[in-house]
C-alpha cells in the first residue's frame, strides 16, 4: 500500500471516529441539559442513535488495523447515512461527520431544500410529524465511491 492511500485511510478513520464521537457529545448534552423528558421512546432511540455511534468510531478504529475490514464497515456507516426521509409518523435520518444534502420536501407543493449539518440523529416510528421529506446526503455518497476505489487498490 503506497503511503498516499495510507494518509488517505487515517484521514477516513479519524473522520468516522471525531463524527461518532461528536454524535454521543451532542446526544448526551440534549438527552441531560434538561430540555426534554427522558421517555422510555426517547432513552431507546437514543441508544440506537449510540450504537450507530460506536459503529462509526469501530469503523474508524478498525482501518487503522485492518484496512480492507475497516473499508468494508466503513461502507456500510456510509450507505446508512446517504438516504434520509420523513414520511408521516416514519423517519430516519443518521449524520456521523458532515451532511451536505439535498432533497424534496413534498408537503403541498414539491420544494427542493438544501441542508447542512454535523452528526445528527432522528428516528421518528408513531409519531406524525406531517412532513414528507426526502434527502440524500453528498457527502456520504462521495465517501462511498471514495472507499471504493480505496479498496480496489488495496486489493491489488
Amino acid at each position: 500500500m503506497d503511503n498516499k492511500t495510507k494518509k488517505q485511510l487515517k484521514a477516513l478513520a479519524i473522520y468516522q471516529i471525531m463524527g461518532g464521537l461528536l454524535g454521543i457529545t451532542l446526544m448526551l448534552w440534549i438527552l441531560f441539559s434538561g430540555g426534554i423528558s427522558i421517555t422510555q421512546p426517547i432513552l431507546r432511540a437514543s441508544i440506537f442513535a449510540a450504537g450507530l455511534y460506536i459503529f462509526s468510531i469501530l469503523c474508524g478504529r478498525l482501518l487503522f488495523r485492518n484496512a480492507r475490514r475497516g473499508l468494508s464497515f466503513s461502507i456500510v456507516n456510509q450507505i446508512l447515512q446517504v438516504v434520509y426521509f420523513t414520511f408521516g409518523s416514519y423517519g430516519f435520518q443518521y449524520v456521523s461527520g458532515l451532511r451536505i444534502g439535498f432533497g424534496f420536501d413534498m408537503v403541498g407543493s414539491w420544494t427542493f431544500k438544501f441542508r447542512v449539518a454535523l452528526s445528527s440523529f432522528q428516528f421518528d416510528f408513531g409519531t406524525d410529524t406531517g412532513q414528507k421529506f426526502i434527502g440524500l446526503n453528498l457527502v456520504a455518497l462521495f465517501l462511498i465511491f471514495w472507499m471504493e476505489s480505496m479498496l480496489e487498490k488495496i486489493k491489488e
